[in-house]
């Protein structure tokens, strides 16, 4: 018997009997499990002890707790199904004859036309999007991210939101206690000890301060940006394309809840 995935027209990638898929962007993927890995495990080894000694055992619990966490999510993210829409056979032989008829539907008292998808060959549902990258129609698509190896879309944008979150805590988590190892290490000598001699003591936790206060930059911007779109409802293709919906429809986007702040 021959199953789904195994004749799948995208650009996707299946394994374990085709439960899991994801992209082929493994590089980026893997890329992104050492960002997110090794500083987690050199925090655990070279200053959670520290920690655990000099101030109380909960944090590197919670430490803990938020890594496995970030981790679950990351790879739930990576491997679900974003929803993609069900394709018809790309064969010229096998194509549907029927004439291309407008499709409308109504969304808050204003009407829609479904647009037809010349690859997948299906009406695309609301705030569907054709990714190029996997060669899908993604329902509520958000975006193709490279480093989850993924699109990011109606099913796995929570565990999407879920990671970068959590990937933020952990970020900020690192910076505060690699930075009070250091101060504490530096309230333990005399106030004229060289530099050289509390960084040779605490050398791991400077670099990683330094390290996670550059990746907290970047992820904390994404989880903040992202924050403003789920406050908004909408997602990241419809934030960009806003220009061209209000130009082309009065009503705007109609699933835009607006700034509730």
């Amino acid at each position: 018997t021959v199953r789904n995935y195994q004749v799948f027209p995208g650009r996707n990638k299946f394994f374990c009997g085709g439960r899991f898929m994801t992209s082929r962007e493994y590089w980026a993927f893997l890329l992104a499990l050492i960002l997110l890995i090794t500083p987690s495990v050199l925090f655990g080894i070279f200053t959670c002890p520290f920690i655990w000694e000099h101030i109380h055992p909960a944090i590197p619990i919670v430490f803990a707790y938020l890594f496995v966490l970030s981790l679950a999510s990351m790879v739930k993210a990576s491997w679900t199904d974003p929803g993609v829409s069900m394709t018809h056979v790309r064969s010229e032989a096998l194509r549907p004859t029927f004439s291309k008829l407008n499709r409308s539907f109504h969304i808050r008292d204003s009407t829609w036309t479904l647009r037809y998808c010349e690859t997948c060959q299906i009406y695309r549902p609301p705030r569907a999007s054709h990714c190029r990258q996997c060669d899908n129609c993604v329902e509520v698509e958000d975006h193709h991210c490279i480093w989850l190896n993924n699109c990011i879309g109606k099913r796995n944008y929570r565990p999407f939101f879920v990671f970068i979150t959590t990937a933020s805590l952990l970020c900020l988590f690192v910076i505060v206690f690699s930075v009070v190892h250091v101060l504490l290490i530096y309230r333990g000598h005399d106030f004229n000890v060289a530099f050289n001699t509390i960084f040779s003591e605490a050398p791991v936790s400077f670099v990683l301060a330094i390290v996670c206060f550059v990746l907290m930059i970047m992820i904390g911007g994404l989880t903040l940006y992202h924050c403003s779109l789920i406050l908004r409802g909408i997602t990241t293709h419809e934030q960009l394309r806003a220009s061209l919906m209000n130009t082309k429809y009065p009503s705007a986007n109609p699933y835009n809840n607006s700034n509730p702040i």
